[in-house]
């Protein structure tokens, strides 16, 4: 029994060995290649294998189905008219075929709509491509279906960022040929420009727009100006034609539109300036004293300012629980003295326990205490600094009345400055000399000059709203102008340039 099973597998494995089916077999034998082509009047050799092997043409059997469009011997296809035709390849009893095109002459054309290339898609994002000319017969094919694949029709569709090409054969009278580079990009998450552009009346320039990331697709980049006083091109060239603060919008379309706003401002040097300060000359403010050497408003950063030679310092004031007034910004001593306490909550003797230990340089000054208002008055007259005062605190009537006597003390007279206007106005009320600022978040309008007027307050706002003839009408009311906040000399002295009164800067300028 052991036996005749034994036997039933060996024929078994034997059948499985030597039992080749017919379409396997044909497949060993085969044509280099499936379609091919000839251009009338010429020959081409036709190649054929067998088991991986090339076979002497001499010993295969070869036959045209149309010998007066193509005529074949010995593995040699003759092209005698256009047209196409099938020839058969007999080789140890095996037949094979392969269709062959015959074509007048190869004319190379273009994808309708994309005479110019690559052709930037992304994943998602299918592209038509049908050729200017073509035969009745067409192939498409992609150099790399893992970046994208290319149906029949021509329809690609991307499946990973990377440059493929893709190409086009279709025959007829002639053999028609179209290729492109295709680039399959990432999905758009930014783009990046210039934030800020200082240009003179008469200049050009070239924005440069990076997009992130670098392989991003992109379908088109456009450029939008606020005003004709600079222009901009579809290429991105701008123009300055006259001064002023102009904004151009760059619109990235990657599927979705990212935009990015550039403020160019223009300064007509040939001409000089456009206004003239109210004082005859700018006023150079420095923010917080010297805070980019020392902790800001501290003693060290008022100390090193006016060693420096600055004509004004700036800094904040906030009344204590006890009604000391005290040089601090926040509302809250955690960024600059490391503790989570509201400073206006406190008296003076407590807020002396927690010294500054943030800022530029902190460890160099130890023991570094908030100064009161007295202690920064005390630094300006000694160096011949001109105060300039921001109250942060919501003063009473009270409150008011006493900083008003402490700013007495001040050689300079000093600009009093602040984003509320109630404790301005009731300063005002007691004093009718001192200059004062009403600080705007947003950009000057008329509403808030006419207030400017009837409380005789200068006017300071953000100087990338603040446009040219905007200084100029506050002149005209005989209100100065204070801009905030300059980090790039360039644009101060554009603004010096358009006869801004005061600017106040991170630096010496």
């Amino acid at each position: 029994m052991r036996k005749k099973i034994r036997g039933l597998i060996v024929m078994a494995v034997l059948l499985i060995c030597f039992s080749v089916p017919a379409a396997a077999a044909t497949e060993s034998f085969r044509f280099e290649q499936k379609t091919d082509s000839v251009q009338v009047g010429k020959t081409k050799e036709l190649t054929v294998y067998n088991n991986g092997r090339k076979v002497d043409p001499k010993k295969v059997q070869w036959k045209s189905s149309n010998p007066k469009l193509a005529a074949i011997s010995n593995g040699k296809v003759t092209a005698k008219s256009w047209g196409n035709v099938q020839v058969s390849a007999v080789y140890g009893g095996k037949k094979i075929s392969c269709k062959v095109y015959t074509y007048n002459q190869i004319i190379y054309t273009d994808f309708t709509g994309y005479k110019t290339t690559p052709i930037k898609t992304k994943k998602g994002r299918t592209v038509q491509l049908k050729p200017e000319k073509h035969g009745s017969t067409v192939f498409y094919k992609s150099s790399n279906t893992k970046i994208a694949t290319v149906s029949s029709s021509g329809v690609v569709t991307p499946k990973t960022t990377g440059t493929v090409k893709i190409t086009c054969i279709s025959f007829g009278k002639n053999r028609y040929i179209a290729s492109a580079k295709v680039v399959v990009g990432a999905e758009l998450k930014s783009i990046s420009t210039s934030s800020e552009i200082v240009m003179n009346k008469g200049e050009q320039k070239t924005l440069k727009v990076t997009v992130h990331p670098a392989n991003a697709y992109v379908r088109t980049i456009t450029y939008a100006t606020s005003n004709s006083a600079v222009t901009v091109s579809k290429t991105g060239k701008i123009t300055a034609k006259a001064p002023g603060l102009v904004k151009i919008t760059v619109t990235a379309d990657g599927g979705k539109k990212i935009k990015n706003t550039i403020q160019v401002y223009v300064q007509d040097k040939k001409t000089g300036t456009s206004n003239t300060p109210l004082n005859g000359s700018t006023g150079m403010i420095l923010h917080r004293g010297l805070s980019l050497e020392a902790p800001e408003n501290t003693l060290p950063a008022f100390n090193l300012a006016g060693q420096r030679g600055a004509e004004y310092v700036e800094t904040d004031v906030r009344q204590l629980k006890d009604g000391t007034f005290v040089i601090f910004h926040d509302s809250n001593l955690l960024r600059m003295c490391g503790v989570d306490k509201k400073i206006e909550n406190l008296t003076y003797q407590e807020v002396k326990k927690y010294p500054v230990i943030a800022g530029t340089n902190a460890s160099a000054y130890k023991n570094n205490t908030i100064p009161t208002l007295e202690q920064y008055l005390q630094c300006c007259n000694k160096y011949s600094m001109t105060p300039v005062i921001e109250i942060k605190s919501n003063l009473n009537q009270n409150g008011v009345a006493k900083f008003n006597q402490i700013i007495k003390k001040s050689r300079k007279s000093p600009v009093v400055i602040s984003f509320k206007e109630e404790p301005l106005i009731m300063l005002r009320q007691i004093n009718r000399t001192v200059s004062i600022q009403w600080i705007l978040r947003d950009q000057i309008t008329s509403a808030a000059l006419n207030e400017c007027v009837r409380y005789k307050f200068d006017i300071s706002a953000q100087y990338g709203c603040t446009y040219r003839n905007i200084i100029a009408k506050a002149h005209s009311k005989n209100i100065k102008v204070a801009l905030w906040l300059f980090t790039d000399s360039s644009i101060a002295d554009c603004y010096k340039n358009w006869g801004a009164d005061y600017l106040t800067c991170e630096r010496m300028m």
